[in-house]
């Protein structure tokens, strides 16, 4: 019985191979009328429709440039040549469906309508030479690539592209992929190879918001000193010549690198040199590569050294939010020469497989950005997910590798837990990386995980949106996404589970300001400290005062703005005008003498808390008008933001403004915050709120010592 299922298995198999290769002769026998087919179909897109009237003079030209390389990928995998041509096929697609002037349900309609034509068209052009199971196969790709265009992705990301026609090769290998992954891409290009032009271009765009920026300043011919390294004939010039070339296309890189890090505060992803030389024939790539390879290595250390210490210049002196992408690391696994392949060429589609190679990072790192950038806590199984085994049943062996990851990530500023069916009992951590010590929360029992999970929402009091949770078991994963779909579930077996959290941390900036999983234990031990019993005043002000509450308010360092930002934007209960920014808004506010900029850095006797109160106001004519006011709901109930406001009365007071204005924007979160102002003697005037400096500010409370730094 076993035997026969797996013949039956076998021949299903080698027919559908034998349709498919079927299919794939029809498509190539007809290659111009299917061309002709995905044209006619974008009548029904109103920005093609102009241009397919005037090629109707040169149709069969405009086919061949435009089109056939639809029938050309449609064709190579249905012969089995790999899932390359599919993702290919629907990057074109999506290309040729782009309309920024249409709103979501306008695109999928004209989707649905394009796709309607094309299946007709099909039905009269194929079906007739396909039998009923063929029709099926082809019918079925076709529509699963269709699924992929009219999706409806949860995120969008808007990536900027600067460099040569690198990112043509990498965006139709990534953008099925990330809308099968719920994500959309909106790419925008700079493409001009004049450094001056190309800076003006990157200045026009600095006021948009990007999600992440990558720049190739070397890949391809976009530097055009660069393009004697790659010429055989230039093989025997001086090592002194190469360093200068190298000098010149580093002396244009430099300052473009510099401009975008300071216009964006986003990700910026910039490419490293790997000289990869492009070619039909394997035997012209090879003499070539042999023949160039010493001027191209001596250049591409040089300039891989001065983009590490340029990104770590500018990461220091602002923050971190530079990264250098390695081209050559990308490329190790599969060699130079296989990299310098296309995939397919004609006169406008030449898709290298140096763009595919990239094109994998480039999920990685886009994935990153969407679903790990921003979580707060990972929560972990253990058996077969941290170790290999079952605990309880005898020896385990270490997954040391993850384990070394997870701790970094929380050295990082990560907080680990632990949620596993397992008995307490029988775990431990002999000669494990990780520790008890390293987990602030771990729900160790026999109870069902989706439970335990709820308890950790309550205990860490964070919305399960900032949590990732790894298991080994795809059933709980399964469990776990569909009772809460906002947690990010990832399989530990998956080896890019353990790969995108590596490039999480790398990408995360160290927490220098605190240790988090310190500070969860030390709000442990507060609580359990603080008697909720306590019903007079007296008892509570010296209860409070035990607790040694201090607040040191000060205007932040350059290196501390990307924390004002961050805090401001994380900060949805107290945040008393839902205010929002970037790191360049606040480095420009902090510029100005028309702000103010205060954090308040609290601590009590079980230790430093950090930095959880921003205040930002702005000096107009003779009134100080607050625009952000922020308190993190780790402190509240402590006055602490009660304290920030007396001193920023006393500065207005000191800088001779007459009146301070401020304002509550109501939002679905921050009714923590709706009396504050009240609370701080200010009276309402129409939609504002405002305080007259001739009233002396309150007493600060009393269990508060605060201190000040200009």
């Amino acid at each position: 019985m076993i035997l026969n299922i797996g013949i039956n298995e076998v021949s299903a198999v080698d027919d559908r191979k034998s349709h498919a290769g079927n299919i794939s002769k029809l498509i190539s026998n007809n290659r111009y009328a299917i061309a002709e087919v995905y044209a006619n179909a974008l009548y029904q897109a109103p920005r093609w429709v102009e241009s397919l009237e005037k090629a109707k003079g040169h149709w069969d030209a405009f086919l061949a440039e435009e089109f056939v390389a639809y029938a050309d990928y449609l064709s190579k995998y249905f012969d089995g040549q790999g899932d390359a041509f599919k993702q290919l096929l629907i990057g074109e697609k999506i290309k040729s469906l782009y309309d920024v002037s249409l709103n979501e349900e306008s695109k999928v309609k004209q989707a649905n309508l394009v796709f309607d034509s094309e299946i007709a068209a099909f039905e009269k052009l194929l079906r007739p030479q396909l039998n009923e199971e063929q029709w099926d196969i082809f019918y079925k790709e076709l529509l699963e690539i269709h699924h992929v265009l009219v999706g409806k992705p949860k995120h969008k990301q808007r990536i900027l592209f600067v460099g040569d026609c690198l990112f043509l090769d990498i965006v139709p290998f990534i953008v099925g992929p990330l809308l099968e992954a719920g994500i959309f891409i909106q790419p925008e290009y700079l493409t001009s190879k004049n450094p001056h032009e190309l800076r003006d271009d990157l200045r026009a765009c600095s006021s948009e918001k990007y999600d992440l920026v990558f720049f190739s300043p070397f890949t391809y011919e976009f530097s055009l000193p660069l393009n004697e390294l790659t010429s055989w004939r230039k093989s025997l010039i001086s090592k002194q010549y190469i360093s200068e070339i190298a000098q010149k296309a580093w002396n244009e890189a430099d300052d473009t690198i510099k401009l975008i890090a300071d216009l964006f505060d986003c990700p910026i992803h910039v490419h490293s040199a790997s000289f990869i030389i492009r070619d039909d024939s394997y035997i012209k790539r090879f003499i070539k590569n042999k023949l160039t390879s010493r001027n191209r290595n001596i250049a591409k250390k040089e300039l891989f050294k001065r983009l590490g210490e340029c990104i770590d210049k500018i990461n220091q002196e602002t923050f971190r939010h530079v990264f250098v992408f390695d081209e050559t690391d990308c490329i190790k696994p599969v060699g130079e020469q296989y990299a310098g392949a296309y995939f397919y060429t004609s006169n406008l589609h030449h898709p290298a497989v140096l763009g595919r190679i990239f094109a994998q990072a480039y999920l990685d790192i886009i994935f990153t950005n969407v679903h790990l950038f921003k979580k707060k806590l990972v929560i972990s199984d253990l058996d077969n997910t941290l170790w290999h085994g079952v605990i309880g049943e005898g020896a385990v062996t270490h997954h040391h590798d993850r384990q070394l990851i997870l701790k970094q990530l929380k050295n990082k500023g990560v907080v680990l837990a632990i949620n596993s069916k397992n008995d307490p009992v029988n775990v431990h951590w002999q000669n494990a990386t990780l520790s008890e010590s390293d987990f602030v929360f771990s729900a160790i029992s026999w109870a069902p995980k989706v439970q335990a999970m709820k308890t950790i929402e309550h205990e860490f009091n964070l919305k399960m949106k900032s949590f990732v949770f790894i298991d080994d078991r795809k059933d709980e994963l399964e469990l776990m996404s569909q009772t809460y779909p906002e947690i990010l579930c990832l399989d530990a077996n998956d080896p890019k589970t353990w790969h995108r959290i590596r490039l999480w941390h790398d990408l995360l900036e160290d927490d220098l300001e605190m240790d988090r999983t310190l500070m969860y234990k030390q709000r442990e031990e507060r609580k359990a400290y603080i008697k909720e019993d306590v019903t007079s005043e007296e008892d509570r002000v010296a209860m409070f005062a035990s607790l040694g509450l201090r607040l040191n308010i000060k205007r932040p360092e350059v290196a501390e703005l990307k924390r004002v930002a961050e805090l401001i934007n994380r900060t949805n209960q107290f945040n008393l005008q839902v205010t929002r920014t970037s790191v360049k808004e606040v480095t420009e506010w902090y510029q100005s003498s028309d702000y103010i900029i205060l954090t308040g850095q609290t601590a009590d006797r079980f230790g430093d808390m950090g930095v959880t109160c921003i205040a930002i106001a702005r000096y107009i004519n003779h009134d100080l008008n607050i625009i952000a006011f922020v308190l993190s709901c780790r402190v509240f109930g402590y006055r602490f933001e009660h304290s920030v406001m007396n001193h920023i009365k006393r500065l207005a007071a000191e800088n001779g403004a007459n009146r301070i204005v401020g304002n509550y924007i109501a939002s679905a979160q921050n009714a923590p915050c709706k009396n504050f102002l009240a609370e701080c003697g200010f009276q309402q005037e129409g939609d504002n709120w405002v305080y007259d400096l001739n009233i002396h500010p309150e007493q600060d409370a009393a269990w508060l010592s605060v201190t000040f730094n200009n």
